[in-house]
């Protein structure tokens, strides 16, 4: 009874193993590209919470000089550059998803 049972383990692990061979999901590749777009998205959040603590200090907001014009340039500009910074990941990220479905836009 236990060589019977054996054998039909061996055949629906060999029937697993096919097809996983021919579907090619077994990999789950779609997971790689879940991490680096939660990577980007949980790291670009840690640069706004450091931006946000810089950018906050007295030190920083109460200059005068030559150079007090970048720091007001610095935040306008590079917080457009974030916002478009993550719109770009969430592009890039429907596309590849979008690739997984056959549908890939590049």
């Amino acid at each position: 009874m236990a060589a019977s049972s054996q054998s039909a383990l061996q055949v629906g692990q060999s029937a697993v193993d096919d097809l996983s061979r021919r579907t090619g999901l077994s990999k789950a590749s779609i997971m790689g590209t879940v991490r680096v777009i939660g990577g980007a998205m949980v790291g670009i959040s840690v640069l706004v919470v450091v931006l946000n603590e810089i950018f906050t200090l007295d030190a920083i907001n109460n200059s005068s000089g030559p150079f007090a014009d970048v720091i007001s340039q610095l935040t306008g500009i590079g917080g457009a550059a974030l916002g478009l910074l993550v719109i770009g990941i969430l592009v890039l990220g429907a596309n590849r998803v979008m690739g997984f479905f056959g549908g890939g836009g590049m």
